[in-house]
């Protein structure tokens, strides 16, 4: 049931999430997931991250980006854009693992404490069943300054170059960059007949002019955790690409757009 509620949750519910407007407080910044309760009709089931369930949130000006990790290392993944007043959040999905490109909106009652905040959804339905779901976050520490990265992005152009060969490799992925961190997120089959699979990863990173180091700390593919040396280009404000190469001579050149409200 934790399972269920938590990454179900996280995989098709996309309502997770804060935002800033002019007569509230700003919530952009980093969270992190303490705890989850789901009260249902005839239960009611508490999930904590100390049990090995773990649940990041980016807020920018004007997206939200959500990921979650089970203890099974079953991941979940949403982004969208919100609007605030008064501590009433409305979200609005723009994709997520679960409905994908719905664009299905969710109320959020948003209270602020003095570690982060807790969030309450007064109606979810999760495998047919409805809940009442509370979330207690904390925040995360700034890491770095702002940077030209800062925001949500979507991946449009990946190409992967040997020698005098290019192959085009693009699939579905969004990343966000916020206070000294960053998240990314895919979803994609590997053929029409396949299921669809996510994948996730947090960390931190810094940007000195086109030199970017990014600190993966956390993924749920094998591997992955280290830290990447990227050679960033931009075309403009709302466009990059960045470039790495591995040891088997290949290199790559993934394209970002900017995701905007």
């Amino acid at each position: 049931m934790k399972k269920i509620i938590l990454l179900g949750f996280v995989a098709s519910a996309l309502v997770i999430g804060c935002s800033q407007d002019s007569k509230t407080d700003s919530q952009v910044g980093v969270y992190k997931m303490e705890k989850q309760v789901a009260k249902g009709d005839s239960a009611e089931t508490t999930s904590l991250a100390s049990e090995g369930n773990t649940q990041y949130k980016i807020y920018t000006a004007g997206e939200y980006f959500y990921i979650g990790i089970g203890k099974d290392s079953s991941a979940g993944f949403g982004v969208g854009s919100y609007t605030s007043n008064d501590g009433k959040i409305v979200e609005t999905n723009i994709y997520n693992s679960g409905d994908r490109d719905s664009t299905e909106s969710f109320n959020l009652e948003i209270t602020k404490s003095e570690k982060g905040y807790t969030q309450v959804l007064n109606e979810i339905t999760v495998g047919g069943k409805k809940y009442k779901l509370t979330e207690d976050y904390i925040t995360v520490a700034t890491t770095a300054s702002a940077t030209a990265l800062d925001g949500v992005w979507k991946q449009s152009k990946n190409l992967n170059v040997t020698g005098t060969d290019t192959a085009d490799a693009t699939y579905n992925e969004y990343k966000v960059y916020q206070n000294g961190h960053f998240m990314w997120a895919a979803h994609n089959k590997a053929d029409t007949a396949a299921k669809y699979t996510t994948y996730v990863g947090h960390g931190t990173f810094m940007l000195d002019k086109d030199a970017l180091t990014e600190d993966l700390d956390m993924s749920n593919v094998n591997g992955a955790v280290r830290k990447y040396n990227i050679v960033v280009t931009f075309n403009g404000t709302d466009e990059y690409t960045q470039k790495t190469s591995d040891t088997s001579k290949v290199v790559n050149f993934k394209t970002y757009t900017r995701v905007k409200k």
